[in-house]
Order: C-alpha cells, then sequence, then structure tokens
C-alpha cells in the first residue's frame, strides 16, 4: 500500500440514498467546524472498542435502576419546593433520555 503524502488527511462521500448515512450526516452537521474529526475518532475507536469487548457493554436494567432512583430524588425534591413556594416545575426530558438511548441502539 502507498503511503499518503498526508495521513490524517481523508475525503469522505456519504450515499444520501442509505437511510444510516443520511442519519450520520446529519449528525456531523450538528458538530463545529473543527469537532468533526474529533466526533469521528471517538465514533471510530468507540466501535472498534465494541467490536472486540474491550470494555463492558452498558447493563440496561442497572441503566433504568439508575435513572428511576435519580426521578424518584428529583422527585421528592419537588415535591418539597411545591410545598413551599407552589411554583409549577417542569417533568425531566424523558423523551430526550429515550432518543439518546435509541440512537446507541441504532
Amino acid at each position: 500500500m502507498k503511503v499518503k503524502k498526508d495521513r490524517g488527511r481523508f475525503t469522505v462521500r456519504f450515499d444520501m440514498e442509505n437511510q444510516d448515512h443520511v442519519r450520520a450526516v446529519e449528525y456531523l452537521e450538528r458538530q463545529r467546524d473543527r469537532g468533526k474529526a474529533q466526533y469521528l475518532a471517538d465514533a471510530i475507536l468507540c466501535y472498534e472498542k465494541a467490536e472486540t469487548n474491550s470494555f463492558p457493554q452498558a447493563d440496561r436494567a442497572l441503566i433504568e435502576q439508575i435513572v428511576q432512583e435519580y426521578l424518584e430524588k428529583q422527585s421528592m425534591g419537588r415535591t418539597r419546593d411545591l410545598q413551599k413556594e407552589e411554583s409549577p416545575i417542569s417533568s425531566p426530558p424523558i423523551d430526550l433520555i429515550a432518543s439518546a438511548l435509541a440512537d446507541f441502539r441504532g
């Protein structure tokens, strides 16, 4: 294999007919200008680590337990605050958490 002139420079073309590629492009577009390389490096390293099982996979039951405990603590805090102030407090962004988890599952 021929050695590249600039090893750190790549040109990538995504297939906009492939929905996985479209989603990848959308994620990249959200990155700041100089953040795309770091984002891609993080994604590649995470993927490679997952392929070699070099780190433990997240236990869904444990994540659900942690989130549930957190929500209960938040709920208890709201109850105390409501008793003091009687002001409405918005609920936590459960949809955002579920969306993020769904993105990680692919």
